[in-house]
């Protein structure tokens, strides 16, 4: 995708001045895929300071029921994260972990949905309905999540933002306090409302998702509003 218009050097002033940490409920990146991105946009980032939702739902499992045997509706990074944690990967397994696929069939839903079925425990990484992407909006995770709880009749454990499986990896992050912190992001659904959540200070970029309009129609209010993360010295 393109990058936006002084976001390089704003991200890497605030690097400059304070701690960072990047998160993402896309979890069709591994972090360490994620950190190799940024840095080759010119963003300073390492492999620590990258929380994604596939990391999160690899942590989650492994700290509450140890090593297990998960069936992942995901790309590689999910998968490189579940791994990398221990977990096995197969078909027949105690936890479904769905995430955003682009290769999601009808033969993942129903191996999805019988291992539900079955008592396997039901986790999203996130439930975004869309992607935002330099050719418009694609289908989300979301998408996918939402075929497995029509057809399953279950509601999903989510991972990412604004939940508590990824908020609570932030705030374990060493130097970070929710009343020092400043959430930046593109969504108010997930962001923003994340930040509220936690009683961080919230700003919400229009270079994403949201619009002026929809903004206007949402309860949810950040503290402050900017066209792009490259006017954040600007408030």
């Amino acid at each position: 995708s393109e990058t936006i218009t002084g976001s390089v050097d704003a991200v890497n002033r605030l690097l400059d001045s304070t701690k960072v940490v990047f998160l993402t409920n896309n979890s069709t990146q591994s972090r360490d895929a994620v950190a190799a991105k940024l840095n080759a946009s010119g963003i300073r980032c390492a492999e620590s300071n990258v929380i994604t939702a596939g990391y999160t739902a690899a942590v989650y499992i492994r700290k509450r029921y140890g090593i297990s045997r998960i069936y992942p509706i995901g790309e590689a990074g999910l998968i490189q994260e579940l791994e990398a944690q221990g977990h096995l990967i197969g078909e027949d397994a105690n936890f479904v972990v769905a995430g955003l696929d682009r290769n999601f069939n009808y033969e993942k839903l129903r191996i999805g949905l019988q291992n539900i079925m079955n008592g396997a425990e039901f986790i999203a990484t996130n439930t975004d309905p869309v992607l935002p992407t330099e050719h418009g909006f694609l289908p989300g995770a979301g998408a996918i999540v939402r075929a497995l709880e029509t057809a399953s009749g279950r509601s999903p454990l989510v991972m990412g933002k604004p939940n508590p499986p990824m908020m609570d990896i932030v705030l374990g992050h060493p130097g970070v306090n929710a009343e020092e912190c400043v959430l930046i992001g593109d969504r108010l659904d997930t962001d923003i409302l994340a930040g509220i959540r936690y009683d961080m200070e919230t700003v919400l970029v229009l270079s994403g998702v949201e619009t002026e309009e929809s903004l206007r129609r949402s309860d949810i209010k950040p503290d402050e509003v900017i066209g792009s993360i490259g006017e954040i010295f600007e408030v």
